[in-house]
């Protein structure tokens, strides 16, 4: 684990951005992408069926977040500009003022009680906030561990060359007494049982995130009060 971590860490860290609508969104976006490290980490840990399940123990890595590496390099790549379209403007923004140009109360700050761009507005509605960047953290994270993606792809691959490494003597013993067919149609076999194990373990993700997160209330993701204090440092 400790070999890993230097790599995951480098990874994980935020994307730097050259083009956004202000300081605001970017250091919000990033506060958000930062607080969920640990809990994308603590997810993909917990999906430790692919060693346990899929591969033969002689076989299978020391870590099996190793196998995520894929996932975890998609995912820094996309997650800040899929994040902050999340968050902005699919659901906050505009200007909260009336026709007239008015504010409306604790408008911009630092409670707005009207859907828009402002941090009073994102401090009010904040279960709200929450709940868009969880779903759409999971929502990339469901994306990139899709059959047929290429990070999945990636992965599966290096399951079956560790799974094939552990068959490879097995099936060395059993060609005296195993007659070609049979052998062939049992690897086979093995090769649709791991695939359809790694999608089922794939789609486990979700809930497993959902699980970390404290369930369906979100508290382990919430980060209510230090949030909305950094939230409302901007004007």
């Amino acid at each position: 684990m400790q070999l890993i971590l230097p790599v995951l860490s480098l990874l994980l860290a935020p994307v730097a951005v050259t083009a956004c609508e202000g300081e605001c969104i970017v250091d919000i976006t990033n506060e958000y992408l930062y607080r969920y490290e640990n809990i994308l980490l603590t997810t993909l840990q917990k999906a430790t069926q692919i060693s346990e399940q899929l591969i033969p123990a002689a076989s299978r890595r020391e870590n099996s977040i190793v196998y995520f590496a894929p996932v975890l390099q998609a995912y820094n790549l996309t997650a800040y500009n899929s994040l902050e379209k999340a968050i902005f403007p699919s659901y906050f923004h505009g200007k909260c003022q009336d026709a007239n140009g008015v504010n409306p109360p604790g408008c911009p700050n630092p409670d707005c009680p009207k859907v828009c761009g402002t941090p009073g507005s994102m401090v009010h509605f904040y279960p709200t906030l929450v709940r868009i960047v969880f779903d759409g953290t999971t929502d990339l994270l469901a994306n990139l561990t899709a059959p047929g993606s290429k990070p999945y792809n990636q992965i599966q691959q290096t399951v079956m060359a560790d799974v094939n490494k552990g068959q490879k003597k097995r099936m060395e013993n059993l060609s005296r007494i195993m007659p070609l067919r049979i052998r062939a149609a049992t690897q086979a076999s093995s090769t649709h049982n791991i695939q359809q194990g790694l999608k089922k373990i794939m789609k486990e993700l979700r809930p497993t995130m959902l699980e970390t997160c404290g369930g369906s209330n979100l508290s382990f993701c919430s980060w209510e009060q230090p949030m909305k204090e950094f939230i409302l440092q901007y004007p």
